[in-house]
């Protein structure tokens, strides 16, 4: 047998140089084993150093792809993950373009499940139920920073468009948004009002008086002042007397000069040793009687330290929740 060089193989579609019967080497070799130059044989083709597969690192075993893509693609017919083809089946590309701005493209709108109280989607997970955008953003971008939130530049809470989406700090996504106002306006901190300073020499005495021993009075001078019957003394005034004495009354509300709670805002009043309480809700005790059981004092004016009876409503708490503006911080 000669080799050829100037035919090519009579099989069809084969540029392979002739070699024997009017066949290239391979034809011709199949021939040889099987008795048919067409006879189905498997192509050994050259693997490549990692899988196919977008992604993944891992030495490839067979059709250019890992073990665990290559079951994959056996099973399903392609290599991704069945949990992340179900979760883009909840995903609608086709979104409302988001007014400002605009050059960010249609949204893509969760159409599975929505948490109602905070508006996000969620999908559950094998470890648990997660926030949709989290999922999309770690699906096509990578991990998330630790410690940084996920900003919707398109304001659309139910949006899991990784372009729409900007890893920022907690504090930075409570700046760019609404300022909580999907769960109320959280006011910057009431400042505290610095204490009067107490005078070092007695105020009874003069400029030249002794050192202050208790209520700006050295001890000669407090001993006179115990003595005195026309003073008057803190333990003879009634609970409604000193409250309304902690009380600044400004044309729009009546503040609360006095302790306020640091958690919640509203200010505190002891009626009595050991029993501390609401000053809104004692205000309203005063002006209108006994709060109705299971109901809780609105302020009309969202002013937690005002005590002015004419802003406050005694409601319900549920009704309580939906009215009100300012959420604890």
């Amino acid at each position: 047998m000669t080799l050829s060089t100037d035919r090519t193989c009579s099989i069809s579609d084969c540029t392979g140089r002739t070699v024997g019967r009017g066949w290239c080497a391979r034809h011709y070799g199949i021939w040889r084993t099987h008795g048919d130059p067409l006879h189905p044989v498997r192509r050994y083709v050259r693997q490549g150093s990692e899988c196919v597969h977008p992604g993944c690192d891992l030495k490839p075993q067979r059709r250019n792809l890992c073990n665990k893509h290559a079951k994959r693609e056996e099973a399903h017919g392609e290599t991704t993950d069945p949990r992340e083809r179900r979760f883009w089946a909840k995903v609608d590309k086709n979104g409302p373009t988001p007014e400002n701005p605009p050059a960010l493209g249609p949204c893509w709108i969760w159409t599975g499940f929505i948490h109602a109280p905070s508006g996000y989607g969620q999908y559950g997970l094998r470890n648990g139920t997660r926030l949709v955008h989290r999922i999309s953003y770690q699906y096509l971008v990578g991990p998330i920073p630790k410690g940084l939130h996920l900003d919707h530049l398109c304001r659309r809470r139910e949006c899991c468009r990784p372009d729409h989406l900007e890893p920022v700090t907690p504090r930075e996504n409570l700046r760019r948004g609404d300022q909580g106002a999907f769960w109320g306006y959280v006011p910057e901190s009431i400042p505290m009002q610095p204490k009067p300073s107490k005078p070092e020499r007695c105020t009874g005495c003069g400029d030249n008086g002794r050192a202050v021993y208790k209520r700006t009075l050295c001890r000669p001078c407090y001993r006179k002042w115990l003595k005195d019957p026309d003073a008057e003394r803190p333990s003879q005034r009634t609970p409604e007397q000193r409250f309304w004495a902690k009380v600044e009354k400004t044309p729009s509300c009546w503040l609360w000069t006095a302790s306020v709670h640091s958690k919640t805002g509203y200010g505190r009043f002891a009626v009595k040793h050991g029993q501390m309480v609401d000053a809104h809700r004692y205000s309203y005790f005063l002006a209108f009687g006994a709060i109705p059981d299971g109901l809780d004092v609105h302020h009309t004016c969202h002013v937690r330290h005002c005590i002015r009876p004419e802003h406050l409503r005694a409601t319900t708490r549920s009704e309580n929740l939906a009215l009100r503006k300012v959420r604890r911080p």
